[in-house]
Order: structure tokens, then sequence, then C-alpha cells
């Protein structure tokens, strides 16, 4: 619920600063948003925005924004046409693919979402949420090496993110590669004592 509230208020903000088109009924229409987004009327404040998204519908902005709300709401469909059509628009912005993507996820169609992931790291060479969620699909595809690809560059982006060491480690035991997985279950703990329980089993039964 907060996150909502965050998106919401953002859009609104940015929407209202970032065009000319009638920017008096836009203000005041957003200052109507504003207040049934505090009152917790989200229905109301959904038409509101809506009625913004009209008046400058061949925004990137709108149309993403308006793709994130559709997800959130649990209208795939939806989410995925108004994030095509911002991508339409503006193809450069990762983020777009990214966010079709956790939507395609969400729909359990796994090929468009790596497409979609891969598009969003050619954008940002450094977009580790799109490696992290790409390698995800990796695995559920069993395209292991891919994954154990996608954690690697995870790693090298931050050294210091104990999941990507744990998933890395998991997916060298299942190619029964045993002393990469010890070495990666060993990083894991190293950067976090809470993996301490589950792994060190894991370890000893590596290493005997």
């Amino acid at each position: 619920m907060k996150n909502l509230k965050i998106l919401i208020l953002f859009l609104l903000t940015g929407i209202l600063l970032s065009g000319p088109v009638s920017s008096q009924s836009i203000k005041e229409t957003y200052e109507e948003g504003r207040k049934a987004f505090y009152s917790d009327d989200f229905e109301n404040a959904n038409k509101l925005l809506a009625e913004i998204l009209n008046m400058n519908s061949e925004d990137y902005e709108v149309y993403y924004y308006k793709g994130l709300i559709y997800n959130i709401y649990f209208d795939y469909d939806k989410s995925i046409k108004e994030l095509t059509s911002a991508i339409n628009l503006d193809g450069s912005q990762g983020e777009a693919y990214y966010n079709r993507a956790l939507v395609y996820d969400k729909q359990e169609k796994y090929p468009e979402a790596i497409s979609d992931y891969t598009a969003a790291i050619k954008k940002n060479k450094k977009f580790k949420d799109a490696y992290n969620q790409r390698a995800t699909d990796f695995e559920m595809l069993k395209q292991y090496d891919n994954a154990i690809k996608d954690y690697t560059m995870i790693v090298k982006l931050d050294p210091e993110d104990d999941i990507a060491y744990y998933y890395r480690g998991l997916l060298y035991m299942q190619l029964d590669k045993k002393e990469k997985a010890a070495l990666d279950f060993e990083e894991a703990i190293r950067l976090d004592k809470i993996w301490e329980k589950e792994l060190r089993p894991k370890i000893d039964g590596l290493k005997n």
C-alpha cells in the first residue's frame, strides 16, 4: 500500500511538472487527486490520474507509469500494452523494458521476459536487478550456465551481494561443481552470518 501511494504521488507530481498542456486544469486535477490519494480513496485517485494522462497521452512517462499502475492492479495485458507504447515512443529507456519483463514473468512468459531483460541490460550494462531477474528466468528454463553468467556479473558489480553467491552456489551444486559451490557458500557466509546454519552442512557435504 505504501509503495502504491509513492508511485501515484510521484506520477502525479511528475506529470504536473512536465508539460504546458492546460496547466491550470492539470493543477486542479492534481490537487483533487492528491486529496483523494491521502484519503486512501484510490479508485477516485486513479480516475483523476487517468484524466491527467488523457491530457498528455503521447508522452513516454505517461504510458510508462500507466503501465506500472496496471501492473499494480494485476491487469497484466493492459500493463504490457502501455509499456509497449512507452517503448515505441522512446526505446532508449531500459526501465520500460525491465518493467515489461516483470509483467511477462507474472504471466510465466519467460522467453519474452528474458528478451526484455536483455534489452534493458543493453541500455545499462550495470543494471543489476535486470541481471538478477534474468538469471532467475534462465533457471526456470533450466539454462543453468546462462544463469551462472548473470550471477557472476552481479558479484562483479557488487562483490558484497551474498544472495548472488548463494544462488550461484546452488547452481554449481546442481551441475556437480562441488569446489565452486563450496567457495560460493563460504563467501555467502562471510558476507552474512545468517547463511551459516543452512550452508555449513552443505559445505561439509560437498567437501566429504
